[in-house]
């Protein structure tokens, strides 16, 4: 059901009272505030599909109402109305959720556009936070199903972890073969690194697990043949601490975990799930990043073309030191070089 209530803000009696008396003739459900303080205890009560707000006020003024606005009821359009003297202040609040302004004097006409705006930028906020919705509760049915599938499960050598991957993948071959490309790559660093058994044994394990949270992502998402929105982006970067926490529940995977978690994390601090600087990133993750990226930018995609591996290594070098650790970068092209 479509919300076409909007709140009225002004002090003046005569201006608040016109401007609900034309919107209500517009089939509008109008209710009004004589200044900021009363508004927000409006918007507290029911949120508006639009706020109406004057910028001159005693007491608060109107961009302190838009900016709380903004914070409780993220969804509510704003239009400013403003004097002329004002204009300059309230094209400069003009900010995500404040969509017009309305100098003042101002038509019955010229209100109904700027209204009608409003109403339908509410709209597609409402099904933007609806689809949020929808896509966290699909993540959440997802992941819960993993985790009981493992907990149901005897993991505690390779040949059943395979056997696990196998069954994941099933509707997904490609990710089983990129799984095994990415473990291949890191193990060969690792040789090169001379690393411990132990370590060796998580770094593999890491590899092959890497991409599991992403099972817990929506197709809608994950296939989508264009770029992610901020808000996919948002909760696309997720995966990583999902797969960790998965598999940290697996005593065989356990040493895996803090791998897996950081594997999409970066030196220059740009990275997810937490944003981790370098220091605090384990070398087998940093390892699985470089490894997960070659493979991906050697292989198709839905939204691009494959490109060569001299082409992914040029690019593992031009983000070498911010996306990638240099000294990791280096050894991966020497292992990819000497084949």
């Amino acid at each position: 059901m479509t919300n076409s209530s909007v709140l009225v803000v002004d002090d003046e009696l005569g201006v608040r009272e016109t401007t609900a008396r034309w919107l209500a003739a517009g089939g509008y459900d109008v209710r009004t505030a004589s200044n900021a303080e009363e508004a927000l205890d409006r918007v507290h009560e029911a949120p508006p599909a639009v706020a109406l707000c004057d910028i001159r006020m005693p007491r608060r003024d109107g961009l302190w109402l838009a900016q709380h606005i903004r914070q409780d009821a993220p969804e509510t359009a704003i239009i400013m109305a403003t004097a002329v003297h004002d204009a300059g202040a309230a094209a400069a609040s003009l900010r995500p959720g404040i969509i017009d302004y309305l100098t003042k004097p101002f038509g019955r006409d010229r209100l109904q556009d700027s209204v009608l705006r409003a109403i339908e930028w509410h709209e597609a906020a409402c099904e933007s936070r609806r689809w949020r919705e929808a896509l966290q509760e699909e993540i959440e049915g997802r992941r819960a199903q993993l985790h009981d599938t493992l907990a149901a499960l005897t993991i505690d050598c390779d040949e059943a972890l395979d056997g696990v991957l196998t069954a994941l993948t099933l509707s997904n071959r490609d990710a089983y073969a990129h799984a095994y490309r990415v473990a291949a790559l890191a193990a060969s660093v690792g040789c090169v690194l001379k690393f411990s058994e132990g370590d060796m044994a998580a770094l593999e394990r890491a590899a092959l697990m890497h991409d599991i949270g992403k099972l817990a992502m929506p197709d809608a998402v994950l296939g989508k043949p264009a770029p992610l929105t901020p808000e996919e982006q948002m909760l696309v970067r997720r995966h990583p601490q999902i797969g960790a926490d998965l598999i940290a529940q697996v005593p065989f995977l356990k040493p895996a975990a803090e791998l897996v978690r950081d594997a999409q994390e970066r030196p220059d601090g740009l990275g997810y799930p937490n944003g981790a600087c370098a220091s605090n990133v384990a070398l087998g993750a940093r390892i699985i990043a470089v490894a997960d990226a070659f493979d991906a930018m050697t292989r198709p995609r839905v939204f691009r073309d494959a490109i060569t591996p001299r082409e992914a290594l040029l690019e593992l070098e031009r983000c070498s030191g911010t996306q990638f650790d240099a000294a990791v970068v280096e050894i991966f092209r020497k292992v990819i070089e000497t084949g």
